[in-house]
């Protein structure tokens, strides 16, 4: 098994990604409103 990239407790790097709308967001936009988790799914909708 591999090691995560990060460890529980580590603060994740700031990214950008589009919404459903196109309208780009950024992960300090959401932090700025409080704590946030942030789940990754793979596969197709």
């Amino acid at each position: 098994m591999r090691e995560p990239l990060l460890k529980l407790g580590e603060k994740a790097p700031e990214f950008t990604l589009p919404t459903h709308e196109g309208v780009r967001r950024s992960l300090g936009e959401f932090l700025a409103r409080g704590p946030l988790l942030l789940a990754f799914h793979r596969g197709t909708w």
